[in-house]
């Protein structure tokens, strides 16, 4: 199976971000047909593997999406970003300001093809000024001087992309949309509040790592629904009005979940 965001990226990439660093190889997106997850260093950060690991089990059980149930971690500055096509970005607290470098591979990884998730962990309803919130908001203010992260409306696509949501829980429950940043009308940067990795964490025999407040075991179920939603809007969101392209990417039986 093909993704056609990544047959753009593989034609664009090639003369386009060649020129990020010079004595640099060109670099396109890698495996079209085996979706995993990079998680990103940007010094302070959090990387959840079996989180990740989670999702991706549970995309090869309830869809025909191919995976690869791994994650990876990278730099922003390193090419093999573009390797991956799905990515994450979580943290508790701030984290200093990455180089021109990072920013500027971050914005070609983004706008050639890439998808970006954060992952806001901290919990804090109200974030300060040296907030993980307060981070992400200033990396991509330079990512995107003219654009900003805005709530995601209830019809938007991401809450239909396989399961029907009404809120996106995670470990805490504080926010009642996704945030997005949108670019020809689809939203490459997903903005989650509510910790949906720390929903979603597990130790080495398979048990929650956090507990979900207020909701419990129901929150988490709910939590990996969101997570299954983003990365399946993530893959399919060249074709997100067309329902019937949809269908035919994911299995009949829509698996255990409720």
């Amino acid at each position: 199976m093909t993704w056609t965001r990544r047959e753009l990226v593989q034609a664009a990439m090639a003369s386009v971000v060649a020129g990020l660093s010079p004595g640099r190889r060109a670099f396109a997106f890698g495996d079209a047909t085996a979706v995993d997850v990079a998680e990103l260093d940007l010094g302070g950060t959090l990387t959840r593997p079996l989180a990740w690991k989670r999702v991706l089990s549970e995309l090869l059980n309830v869809t025909s999406v191919e995976a690869r149930p791994e994650s990876v971690v990278v730099s922003p500055e390193d090419p093999a970003l573009f390797d991956h096509p799905f990515c994450v970005l979580a943290g508790r607290t701030g984290f200093a300001d990455p180089s021109a470098l990072a920013v500027k591979q971050l914005e070609a990884y983004v706008s050639y093809g890439g998808f970006l998730f954060i992952d806001d962990a901290s919990g804090d309803a109200s974030p300060g000024p040296d907030s993980f919130d307060a981070s992400v908001r200033r990396l991509l203010s330079r990512m995107y001087p003219r654009r900003a992260l805005a709530p995601l409306p209830p019809e938007h696509a991401i809450y239909r992309s396989f399961f029907l949501l009404s809120r996106v829980p995670g470990r805490v429950d504080i926010a009642p949309r996704l945030e997005g940043l949108t670019l020809d009308a689809h939203a490459p940067v997903v903005y989650a509040r509510n910790d949906i990795g720390g929903a979603l964490d597990t130790d080495a025999v398979g048990l929650p790592v956090e507990p979900c407040v207020p909701g419990g075991e129901t929150q988490r179920r709910e939590a990996l629904k969101v997570a299954l939603n983003t990365l399946l809007y993530a893959l399919t969101s060249d074709y997100k009005l067309d329902q019937a392209h949809v269908r035919q990417l994911l299995l009949e039986k829509r698996g255990p979940l409720p």
